[in-house]
């Protein structure tokens, strides 16, 4: 049956069951799941655990040779499969459908996990996954509504020992874009801090900004508090890094693009740079700050910086490009953060 991420961990928390398939656009999401059954299956006394990934090579007689086989070391075992693709062929189709029939038969003592990427109509329509599904249980996971993210956020914090304010909760949110992945990340960044008391947006900001190695995004939120000095430097901090200077031109094309369609009133603008919406005030206010013009001038420096990348511009196709390159990221930046008009 295909169940809910709640439902599969009230299932969980009752007991192991032979066949998990495990599918969604967010790796994060798969990975945790798949981290829960294995950590259960480990409390149960499976200590052996096989892992398979499907290319085009991969022997799909490994799964009944494998069902078949016997473990040295414990009873049951933990059989992990996992399907990049989500297309496993003829062959597979019909060694997936195999599987099922011995799990529903109750010939398999071991424990299963097949982990899918997005769970699709076109991919539940098969026969293959449907024999899955109906033999053991099958969760999907959706990719959090970009609305939704900054509760999601706020909450993954708080079970680590974070109290995000609902604006820090959002620059997280803003800054990752919808991937989970990153996002725990820089919730993990935050709770190594220690940090004590509620943490804010400004908080967020200095602190991932003070560490060892700066992110991109940071360069966001200096463009958006008009924080020339912070702005000039984290841009010498990514250098001293060795960051590719095309990261970092798209995510201030990314804003840049952003204020230009708001200084506009182009709402339409807007939605395309995928910004969440619920950051819009925040561009907003700064888009207010300087004329349309002056923000579409500091887009066109990107696109010179871009022509300066690829060697085109004047100075840039000689042994020192690079420098020119990082020489007009300055100008950019010096002027996307200034205060006012």
């Amino acid at each position: 049956m295909v169940v809910k991420p709640q439902e599969f961990e009230q299932r969980l928390a009752r007991g192991l069951e032979p066949l998990y398939v495990l599918g969604g656009e967010q790796p994060l999401l798969v990975q945790e799941a798949r981290d829960a059954i294995v950590a259960k299956a480990r409390e149960a006394g499976c200590d052996e655990r096989l892992r398979f990934e499907v290319d085009g090579k991969f022997d799909w007689g490994t799964l009944e040779s494998q069902g078949a086989s016997l473990s040295l070391f414990s009873s049951q075992r933990i059989i992990d499969l996992r399907l990049p693709t989500g297309k496993p062929g003829r062959v597979g189709s019909k060694a997936l459908a195999a599987l099922a029939d011995r799990v529903k038969g109750g010939g398999e003592s071991d424990v299963w996990i097949v982990s899918l990427p997005r769970l699709d109509n076109q991919l539940q329509k098969s026969a293959w996954f449907k024999a899955l599904a109906n033999a053991g249980v099958a969760v999907r996971f959706n990719d959090i509504p970009l609305t939704a993210l900054p509760n999601w956020v706020a909450q993954r914090a708080g079970a680590q020992g974070v109290n995000l304010t609902r604006d820090a909760a959002e620059l997280i949110a803003g800054r990752v874009e919808g991937n989970l992945l990153a996002a725990a990340q820089e919730i993990e960044k935050l709770a190594l801090m220690d940090l004590e008391g509620p943490v804010d947006a400004a908080r967020v900001a200095q602190g991932l900004a003070n560490q060892s190695r700066v992110d991109t995004f940071a360069l966001s939120d200096a463009i958006l508090a008009a924080d020339r000095e912070r702005a000039l430097y984290l841009l010498s901090r990514l250098r001293a890094e060795g960051t590719e200077p095309l990261l970092i031109l798209w995510v201030i094309a990314r804003d840049l693009r952003a204020l230009v369609a708001l200084a506009g009133n182009d709402q339409a603008g807007f939605k395309k740079t995928r910004i969440p919406a619920f950051l819009a005030r925040r561009y907003q206010a700064r888009a207010r700050m300087m004329p349309a013009s002056a923000w579409q001038r500091l887009l066109a420096g990107c696109a010179e910086v871009d022509r300066c990348i690829k060697g085109l511009g004047e100075g840039c196709n000689t042994a020192d490009g690079g420098g020119r390159v990082w020489a007009l990221l300055d100008q950019v930046m010096l002027h996307a953060s200034r205060p006012g008009r």
